[in-house]
Formats: C-alpha cells, structure tokens, sequence
C-alpha cells in the first residue's frame, strides 16, 4: 500500500456495502442456496438490441428433479435485487379488457410437442395468471440531494432491471423450444419461468377508493404488467415484486404446487402408458 494513502475503517466499508446492492444478492444466494434450490448468480445472457451480453443478478430453481417418473415440473426464479431505501409503490390497477395480451401473463413450455397432457390442466387458472391484483405502473419514491420531501420518480435503473427479466425469460422459452424440438416424449417436461424483482425495503401498492379516494397498502408481494419491444415485435411480461423477507414463502408455495401437477402429471402418464400395454 502506498504510503501516502490511509486504510479505509472497516466500518466505512461495511457502511457502504449494507447501503449497495451487492450485499443483498449475497443474501438472497445464501437463503435460497440454505433452502434447497440450485442457485446461478450472475447470469449473463445476450442483449438483442446490443448484441452485448448483459448481467442478471440470478436464477433459482428447486433442487428436486422428477425424472424417476418421467414428467417433471420446475419453475426457473429469474431474479433482480433492488436495494430500495424508501417504499416502492405499484399503481393503476389493471382492468380486464379484451385487448388484454392475457396469454403473456404466464411464461412455460412443455415438452413433447403436440402436449400430451395439455387438457389435464388450465394451467391460467392453476397459476393465477390473469389481471386479478395485476398494476401497469410503478415509480420509486427518493429523496433529493439537500430536500427533506420524497419525490416519485421512473428510476432507470429499475426499468433496465424489468427489462433484463423480461428479455432473459423469453430467452429462455426459445431456448427450450430448441434443445426439446426432435424429442421423441421420453420425457414429459413443464417448465415455468418466474421473473421476479425482489425489494430489501417497503413495498407498496396504490389504488384509489369509490370516491377517489388515494388508498396506500404496505404488502409483502404484487404484480406489474411490463409491456416493452422485442425489436418490433410488442411483448407483455407480468413481473412480480416482492418483499425480501417474504421471497422463500413465495418460492416455497410454488415449488409445493410444481410438485402436486407433476404427481398429477404422472399419474396420468401411467395410467396412460398402462391402457397402451393392454391394447
């Protein structure tokens, strides 16, 4: 260490690494990591504006693998860490209307092609994908340098982050359609992807009342409609933003549902492959 230059306390440092992002994703690895998922921090994948790869913070997905029965159901967490200092807030409700792009509300693929098991499940209502309890903005409430009032704002930073899961899922989704197109039905495979940005502070949504009325609610999960461009094409990704301290109950529910329609998925299965054996 050069002479003129005084070490950093290490208080300074931790100050400063509590106040960042990065200690947060190291949280989120550990907890999930400690709850028996398989965890890949720092994804990279290719940005296809930039043709420049691009960062995601991580993915997630359960350590238990269903192929002893030959169908298998998993859900990928795509995940992006926002270390929030003031609440994130959710607003303007989304109504049901027919031009609603509800088909994106649930990113999956299976596998074989045509599905085998496609009537044995309405896999909208089983997931709850629709516009119940869905939002179409957010904004990011902050402090300005020298300001004692909060200001809202559209931070790009959260926007880049929503558009990094939106790209990564789809990326996803087309490669599996790839790697599963000359399969044969060895195995029945349901794949589900799970963008998710999940917040170390409050999180908020805001509706308005039958008078008009503003009504705020803390909440420990909700949803966002994110429409963007895949070049020209026009996508919808529903993203759900989550409190920090509520990520594993909410990994955990769906990792339990994944495992009740895989045993439904076998099942089905079997006594398919048996009334086969008897014809």
């Amino acid at each position: 260490m050069p002479p003129s230059l005084e070490p950093i306390p290490t208080e300074v440092v931790r100050e400063c690494l509590e106040r960042s992002g990065y200690l947060m994703e190291s949280r989120l690895v550990k907890a999930l990591s400690l709850a028996d998922y398989f965890v890949e921090p720092n994804v990279t994948h290719k940005d296809p504006r930039t043709g420049k790869a691009r960062e995601l913070d991580l993915t997630a997905e359960s350590a238990h693998i269903g192929y002893g029965s030959r169908a298998t159901v998993k859900t990928t967490f795509v995940i992006e860490a926002v270390n929030n200092r003031f609440p994130l807030v959710l607003l303007t409700q989304r109504p049901s209307t027919p031009n609603a792009d509800s088909e994106s509300y649930l990113k999956f693929a299976a596998s074989p092609e045509p599905c085998p098991f496609s009537n044995l499940l309405d896999l909208y209502e089983e997931k709850g994908a629709d516009w119940r309890n869905l939002f179409s903005q957010f904004c990011a409430l902050t402090k300005k340098s020298g300001r004692d009032e909060l200001m809202a704002s559209h931070p790009d930073d959260i926007y880049s982050s929503l558009q990094k899961l939106s790209e990564y899922t789809e990326d996803q989704i087309s490669e599996f359609a790839e790697w599963t197109k000359d399969e044969t039905g060895k195995y029945w495979r349901l794949f589900f992807w799970h963008p998710m940005l999940v917040v170390s502070g409050q999180l908020m949504t805001a509706t308005l009342g039958e008078s008009g009325e503003l009504q705020l609610l803390e909440v420990p999960l909700a949803r966002l409609e994110f429409n963007w461009h895949d070049a020209e094409v026009r996508r919808t990704t529903v993203i759900e933003v989550v409190r920090e301290d509520f990520l594993l109950e909410r990994c955990d529910s769906i990792r339990s549902h994944d495992q009740a329609v895989e045993q439904r998925i076998a099942q089905f299965r079997a006594q398919n492959d048996g009334a086969s054996e008897t014809e």
